[in-house]
């Protein structure tokens, strides 16, 4: 069987990746599974597979690193469930030194698996590192940002529909100077033809056991995961007028709007409406979201929010969007389960 680990920072696009490839593979008859990965426990993406009926299971509460036994029973689980043929398995955005610890894992425990690292990167936070230009994280942030480039043995440069050709091939020159070692893809993961590309290329790729464990400073690592907060939050929306998918439109549109008000680096905002609908904000640039509405006296809301502040802020700013909503709209907001915390220090369970 096939492993395909993903890395990449948060928001750079790994999940509609994913989602695109495992339709196109399921559509072919090949038994393809998912594993999603975070630091917390409620996650807007497993949610989304789920609903997608593509086979799925999660590692929560942790990197695959530093879970890496749970990894390795999800990935079992799919084999004995669905004799799986090809896995995506998706590690937290923040997340870096994947090849030392769960991809020479899996060629030394699973030694007849082929395993792959895709490290996907947002072309526009790309271009702005790659310059050196000033952004809004940390430089502990950018710290990991760089050694999942380095990590990697194809580097995924995703979202290429949102920039120019112009630009394009600026940033082509410049990665070509600085990773022309590695496979380098330059992607749209909602063109069909791109996710083609993708697949091909996994599917012929054969150097993943010659690639070098980092070199990395564990504890500018941890620094750099502390810079940010994670928030997650299920919410029950009533609405006596009937319109809870107008006034959860509301909140998620003011959310981000206070989000962007305070400049907060973001690494990513995900709603989950009624464990269908999915919302992504992933700079502070977008316009507001419209969704489809149709009439209803309630609506459920996943929210995961990973942005570069402290999570009493984060929380804070949340209960804030709430109140406004429901004093504005007249609906009523009930907060199912609420988490909000930092990462804490990376721990691999095995590091080759």
């Amino acid at each position: 069987m096939k492993i395909h680990l993903l890395s990449g920072f948060l928001g750079s696009g790994k999940t509609t990746a994913i989602q695109n490839a495992a339709n196109t593979l399921l559509q072919q008859g090949i038994k393809t599974g998912v594993i999603t990965n975070d630091q917390g426990i409620r996650l807007v993406d497993g949610d989304l597979f789920k609903n997608l009926n593509i086979p799925n299971r999660q590692v929560i509460n942790g990197c695959f690193c530093c879970n890496y036994n749970d990894l390795d029973n999800a990935i079992q689980s799919l084999i004995e469930a669905n004799d799986t043929e090809i896995i995506f398995a998706e590690s937290v955005g923040s997340c870096t030194d994947i090849v030392a610890t769960v991809l020479k894992p899996l060629l030394q425990f699973r030694p007849n698996t082929q395993v792959t690292v895709s490290t996907f990167t947002d072309v526009r936070l790309l271009q702005i590192i790659l310059n050196s230009n000033t952004n809004s994280f940390d430089e502990t942030v950018n710290y990991i940002y760089l050694k999942q480039l380095e990590d990697a043995g194809i580097i995924v440069i995703n979202k290429i529909d949102l920039i120019s050709n112009e630009v394009l091939s600026a940033i082509k020159k410049l990665m070509q100077e600085k990773y022309g070692n590695k496979i380098l893809l330059y992607q749209n993961s909602f063109n069909e033809s791109s996710i083609k590309h993708w697949l091909y290329t996994l599917k012929h790729y054969q150097s993943a056991a010659i690639l070098q464990s980092l070199n990395i400073d564990y504890d500018i690592y941890a620094e750099g995961e502390a810079r940010l907060a994670w928030f997650d939050q299920e919410l029950e929306i009533y609405s006596s007028s009937n319109n809870a998918l107008q006034q959860a439109e509301e909140l998620i549109n003011t959310i981000y709007k206070k989000i962007t008000a305070h400049q907060y680096a973001t690494g990513h905002l995900k709603f989950l409406i009624n464990g269908v609908t999915k919302i992504s904000f992933t700079s502070n640039m977008q316009p507001p979201v419209i969704i489809e509405k149709e009439p209803g006296a309630s609506a459920a809301l996943l929210i995961n929010i990973r942005v570069q502040t402290e999570p009493q802020k984060i929380t804070q700013l949340i209960t804030e969007a709430i109140n406004e909503t429901e004093t504005q709209s007249g609906c009523k907001i009930i907060q199912q389960s609420l988490s909000a915390f930092k990462p804490g220090y990376p721990k691999p369970t095995h590091r080759i």
